[in-house]
């Protein structure tokens, strides 16, 4: 692997640190009305029901098939919630191999706009995939904590709920408890970042297409996680979106991380890394040789990473100080990025010196 030294981060130009610091403060588009989302993100952990035909939902793992499904739960005052939604599989390597697939609920617009409640109808539930409950509680926790440390990094993220559910199955009665979290509408982030479209044809964007600030922001996000579960230039595990003429990527799917370190993960034998934990820079090549107000910016952020780590209560202790512990081993070595094998620069790699 080749390494890029970072050195004199103290000394980045103000304006090129204050630009980053800008792109975390954008002007949320203004909503008259609340969406599902929302009214579902009222405090840490939500416990709520999900009562289905779960044996017709496993089946169609591999079809698009819609089921029936009555979702409830407790709204910020207290007023019990219920929603007749459908549910259906989603995803790819969790959808087959995990002890139960992803989800993605669907609400019906006409009940949405009858409740007031704006247009978004659609979220993906992130279930548990091992059967062992305690491994199953970590590794879905500590998906949801990425989600939590991209939002603390930029708003131009996912937003999550972490979720209690009792799982009601409606033909056999049977009652089982999970945790799960739910991800934001794709279409409600494009219109919370004013963005005016998805990018569907993502295939090989030219890096100048790309928000410059944002795109190196979200490449430096995942080496410090350790996540080579991404792919820039095939759109893999990223939502890209248009806003002011420029490519905005927005991360998702963190479990095969090394922040993670999911059991069922396996490293990504393109890069010569023999552990999830390994880092390897996946972001554009010539990105490479330009991150110091990027990994500055990542600096003055250290402080509310580990703090968010630390305050997730939910999350075991011991858990929580591993998470600490690989964050810090990021800071300690930022200034020595290491670059994937595969990557072949034409030009020399460059030392910046103090």
């Amino acid at each position: 692997m080749l390494k890029m030294k970072f050195k004199n981060l103290k000394n980045t130009q103000p304006i090129l640190l204050i630009a980053l610091f800008a792109i975390t403060l954008f002007g949320q588009t203004a909503f008259a009305q609340k969406s599902i989302f929302e009214v579902m993100n009222h405090k840490e952990v939500l416990s709520v029901t999900l009562e289905a035909d779960f044996a017709a939902v496993d089946s169609s793992r591999r079809d698009n098939d819609k089921h029936k499904a009555v979702l409830t739960f407790q709204d910020e005052q207290g007023i019990e919630q219920n929603w007749n939604v459908k549910l259906q599989t989603r995803g790819n390597f969790r959808r087959i191999k995990c002890e139960m697939a992803p989800l993605k609920i669907n609400f019906k617009k006409k009940d949405l706009k009858a409740a007031g409640l704006a247009k978004y109808d659609d979220m993906k539930l992130v279930t548990h995939c091992v059967s062992s409950k305690s491994e199953a509680k970590a590794l879905l926790q500590k998906e949801y904590l990425a989600y939590k440390l991209y939002n603390q990094v930029t708003d131009y993220s996912f937003r999550v709920q972490l979720l209690k559910i009792n799982y009601v199955d409606s033909k056999t009665g049977k009652k089982t408890k999970h945790w799960a979290f739910l991800i934001e509408d794709t279409a409600e982030v494009k219109d919370r970042i004013g963005a005016i479209a998805k990018v569907d044809n993502h295939l090989n964007l030219p890096r100048d297409t790309f928000h410059d600030g944002l795109v190196k922001i979200a490449s430096i996000f995942q080496y410090m996680i350790g996540n080579a579960d991404y792919d820039l230039n095939l759109g893999r595990n990223m939502k890209y979106f248009i806003k002011n003429d420029k490519v905005i990527p927005v991360p998702y799917d963190f479990d095969f991380s090394g922040l993670v370190d999911a059991s069922y993960a396996i490293p990504n034998p393109n890069f010569g890394i023999t552990s999830v934990k390994d880092r390897v820079f996946l972001g554009f090549k010539e990105d490479a040789e330009n991150l110091r107000s990027t990994l500055a910016f990542f600096k003055t952020k250290r402080l509310d990473l580990l703090k968010t780590v630390e305050n997730f209560s939910a999350l075991d202790r011991t858990k929580r100080e591993e998470i600490i512990y690989y964050l810090d081993s990021f800071y300690l070595s930022m200034n020595d990025i290491v670059l994937a094998e595969k990557v072949v620069f034409e030009e020399k790699i460059t030392t910046l010196k103090k």
